[in-house]
Order: C-alpha cells, then sequence, then structure tokens
C-alpha cells in the first residue's frame, strides 16, 4: 500500500492514506468545483449530558480526481487536552459501545482499535485528534481515507458509521503487542451518528 505523509502540529507521521489537519484554512476547497455529497453528526456525551457538538462532512474531488471529505467538528464539555477521533463503523450511539471498531472495510480490514491483531493507526477511519482548550475544541481536517458515495469505502454502508471521541488522545501507536493496548485513545467519551444531508 502505498504510504503518506499525515501532519499534525508539525508532527509527521506515516499512514495509509492522507489525513491532514487544516487549521486556518477556510479557503481550502475553492476552485476544484462543488461538493459533491454532504453530511453531519450530532456529538453527545456517553455518560455526561454536558457533552454535546456538531460535525459536517463535505465530498469533494480533488484537482487530481481524488475524492477528499472535508470534516469540520466543534464540541463542547470535554476536558481540556487531546482526544482521539475516529470513525466506527456502525451508526450506533446507545450505548456508545454499540459503534463497534474503527470503520475499516476490505478483504484486509480489521476494525479492532487494540493490539493484538489490529490495524491501527491504518484504519480508514482513523482521524486526527481534537484539541480541547476551556471546554471547547476544533478541528478542521481533510481524507481521502472515506467517502460519502458509494463504494467500499463510503461511510453509507449497510450498518451506517459513527463518530466516536475518546477519552485520551491517540497516539497513532503501530505496534502489534499487548504494550500499546489503549493508545488509540482508550474509553469513549462521545458518539455521533454520520447523516447523509441531502
Amino acid at each position: 500500500m502505498k504510504r503518506a505523509v499525515f501532519f499534525q502540529h508539525h508532527k509527521m507521521w506515516l499512514l495509509g492514506l492522507a489525513v491532514v489537519v487544516l487549521s486556518g484554512c477556510s479557503h481550502y476547497g475553492h476552485g476544484h468545483g462543488p461538493y459533491a455529497k454532504m453530511a453531519k453528526a450530532t456529538i453527545e456525551g456517553c455518560t455526561d449530558s454536558n457533552i454535546t457538538g456538531t460535525a459536517t462532512l463535505k465530498e469533494r474531488e480533488s484537482s487530481e480526481g481524488v475524492k477528499l471529505v472535508d470534516i469540520r467538528m466543534e464540541v463542547k464539555g470535554l476536558k481540556d487536552g487531546k482526544h482521539a477521533v475516529h470513525i466506527h463503523e456502525v451508526a450506533s450511539c446507545q450505548p456508545c459501545g454499540s459503534a463497534k471498531g474503527h470503520h475499516d472495510p476490505g478483504p484486509f480490514g480489521k476494525s479492532t482499535p487494540d493490539a493484538p491483531d489490529f490495524n491501527h493507526p491504518y484504519h480508514m477511519g482513523d482521524l486526527v485528534n481534537i484539541d480541547v482548550v476551556n471546554g471547547v475544541g476544533k478541528v478542521h481536517m481533510a481524507t481521502s481515507r472515506v467517502t460519502l458515495s458509494s463504494g467500499l469505502l463510503s461511510v453509507f454502508d449497510e450498518n451506517g458509521s459513527s463518530f466516536i471521541i475518546h477519552t485520551n488522545e491517540d497516539l497513532y501507536c503501530d505496534q502489534d503487542d499487548e504494550l500499546n493496548k489503549g493508545c488509540a485513545g482508550g474509553s469513549r467519551d462521545a458518539c455521533g451518528i454520520i447523516e447523509p444531508v441531502s
């Protein structure tokens, strides 16, 4: 599989496909035609009703013909610091565990987030951390790992998909051993079902 560079706060991580943080890039995506598909999610706390937020997803085609999904997320009520954000494989949040593992379709997909026998951080649903300051977290990213259109990478497969925000940050570990258990963010703080916008 080709690997691309993954940027976050001037750090480089080697991942399967590109997920890029776009802080301060309000012009990003202009000039590449209209958005083809749109989706949204309402974020709610798994056990804490004070955690609320929204996410928007907009699919566009890059100048090279690759489908990219721009994701904007804002969440209030999480503890300050970084929190892992992933797209999970089932459109369910009641309880948050019903969202199951990370979105990772394909003949070699492994949705399990922790060692052993996991594919993290190379899941299609692995995204970047959201950084919470004074109780408010915002992130803007673009990913080529998923699509809002039909196809193998679609978040709208037969089970749908959800965002999960975790208690801890994602360390992007990729060693297949028990020492890395929990490095994908640990327990689940919030969830939001991804729904299409007509």
